[in-house]
């Protein structure tokens, strides 16, 4: 069982990540609205307008990329904060309990990313690089094939909205973190008890609808291959990149990823350390108040010693005296 050090020590270091991850979301994010601004500077219905828009939802594609790490970092240092709040006050405590419902909130964040379909942050990037290989197929004057995707895109769209409804999820869980915000502050979990079930249900429905929702990404990835070989330098471009996110992002991701597990061993490590450390160090306190007693004791004895001198030598001056 880990001690109270090791998780200190493991949720600061969480905490280092949540930030550093924070902090590439925003350059991203400067990126994405330095590219948006651009759009003013070309005439719409132009090539270089259309282009001016690929380069925009390219780096919304990297921003969104960012935000889900981020969020990441920021499920996986919940999780941390849970750990120590168990340690302290038990798993069955009130605080315990308000940080596993936190963390797991955190978890669904990502289902209700977009306010309007498709909702999931992973189907958002998708819709994104419909519009970036949209934009870049209107540039090349391939009109025909971009209204064929952005049909597709459509159709994507519609079979999420009849199958699933975004906005009852999104609902229930504001409804459930308001309700979890007033437990924690007022001590009353009335609201939280009704507003539980039905995030949780609303929850059940939206794991039984995400494989299908899968299977109509998957059609629209291949619709989207497709219609980028229509052109040849657009296809490269796709195929290889990824919009110049996905593949690059996924394999920065599994980047970040390893590199978080690499940390995750470090921390464990630094914890180990730590509480050898912590060990020695209550060893060391043992040692210098054995010694200290020792010496006290010995200090004791020579004191006693010297009094005992003292006397004998008091007691041969009266004999000598006497005599």
């Amino acid at each position: 069982m880990s001690t109270e050090s090791e998780l200190q020590a493991k949720y600061h270091a969480a905490v280092e990540r949540y930030q550093a991850a924070v902090q590439a979301e925003t350059a991203a994010k400067k990126e994405r609205d330095e590219k948006e601004a651009l759009l003013g500077e070309t005439e719409e219905g132009t090539k270089q307008n259309y282009l001016a828009w690929a380069e925009k939802h390219r780096a919304e594609i990297a921003f969104t990329e960012k935000i889900e790490q981020r969020r990441d970092a920021e499920y996986k240092r919940d999780l941390c904060y849970v750990d120590c709040m168990k340690y302290r006050h038990g798993d069955d405590s009130k605080e315990a309990q308000i940080a596993q419902h936190r963390a797991e909130f955190s978890h669904t964040r990502d289902f209700v990313y977009s306010d309007y379909c498709p909702y999931w942050i992973k189907w958002y990037k998708l819709d994104g690089k419909v519009r970036w290989v949209y934009y870049l197929l209107k540039a090349e004057g391939y009109d025909n094939v971009a209204e064929k995707l952005r049909s597709a895109r459509e159709v994507f769209c519609d079979s999420i909205k009849e199958g699933f409804s975004g906005e009852a999820f999104r609902n229930a869980r504001e409804a459930a973190l308001g309700a979890l915000d007033k437990w924690e502050r007022w001590n009353d979990r009335v609201a939280w008890d009704k507003a539980k079930p039905v995030y949780d249900f609303v929850l059940a429905k939206w794991n039984e609808f995400k494989p299908k929702g899968e299977k109509f990404a998957e059609e629209l990835e291949e619709t989207i291959s497709k219609c980028s070989k229509q052109y040849l330098t657009v296809y490269p471009i796709v195929s290889k990149c990824k919009s110049s996110a996905l593949n690059h992002l996924d394999r920065k991701s599994q980047t970040i990823d390893d590199l978080n597990d690499q940390l995750d061993h470090k921390d464990d490590q630094i914890a180990a350390l730590k509480n050898e450390l912590h060990q020695k160090s209550q060893e060391s306190k043992e040692h210098r108040t054995w010694i200290g007693s020792l010496i006290h004791t010995i200090q004791t004895l020579t004191n006693s010693l010297c009094k005992q001198v003292e006397r004998s030598d008091a007691f041969q001056r009266l004999t000598l005296g006497e005599e």
